[in-house]
């Protein structure tokens, strides 16, 4: 039995709140927003609630009454989810990976972007979607009662205290579960 694929944006969403051209394929824009929901929002919200919020979008719960405060959590995600899909396409619409090797994507009546260039643009779109998560991560702290599934979700909890994409560890309790949200199980 084929599992069905819930995505909690669209790319029509994707392109209306950032700067992508309509003209971008799906098969760019489609796997940056899988991408994107399975692994940042993931972190964010910790696999329960994503899990949840999948099951309630798949159902079509979240339209109703009792779910509101879902159907905002939601609501507030999109611009994160917008301008991390839009990041990961930077690249993925740029180059592709083919039998002959790595090539860049060129058009006639277009000039590709240098790798320089295309990693600027991506930088842009991560610090817009880190900007996102920042807001979406202090609604979750102040809303935390209204979302159980915050709690006791052991390694796969959310992490509601950095938004930052950088790899760089800065510090701070490693190893606990922090009462905002963050860290992981020992």
């Amino acid at each position: 039995m084929a599992t069905t694929e819930i995505l909690l944006t669209s790319a029509r969403s994707v392109k209306d709140k950032t700067s992508i051209s309509d003209n971008l394929a799906g098969k760019f824009l489609l796997p940056a927003i899988r991408e994107v929901q399975e692994t940042r929002f993931r972190q964010v919200t910790g696999g329960c609630l994503l899990d949840r919020l999948k099951e309630l979008v798949q159902d079509g719960d979240i339209t109703t009454e009792g779910f509101e405060a879902y159907r905002e959590l939601l609501s507030r995600a999109q611009y994160f989810l917008a301008y991390a899909a839009a990041a990961e396409c930077c690249v993925k619409a740029s180059y592709k990976l083919s039998n002959a090797g790595i090539s860049r994507t060129t058009d006639e009546n277009l000039q590709a972007a240098t790798f320089n260039e295309v990693a600027q643009m991506r930088d842009y779109y991560t610090y817009k979607a880190d900007s996102a998560c920042r807001e979406l991560q202090r609604w979750m702290r102040a809303n935390r009662a209204s979302f159980p599934e915050l709690n006791g979700c052991g390694c796969d909890g959310p992490n509601l205290g950095s938004s930052a994409s950088c790899p760089i560890y800065l510090g701070g309790a490693r190893g606990k579960i922090l009462p905002g949200g963050g860290g992981c199980c020992e």
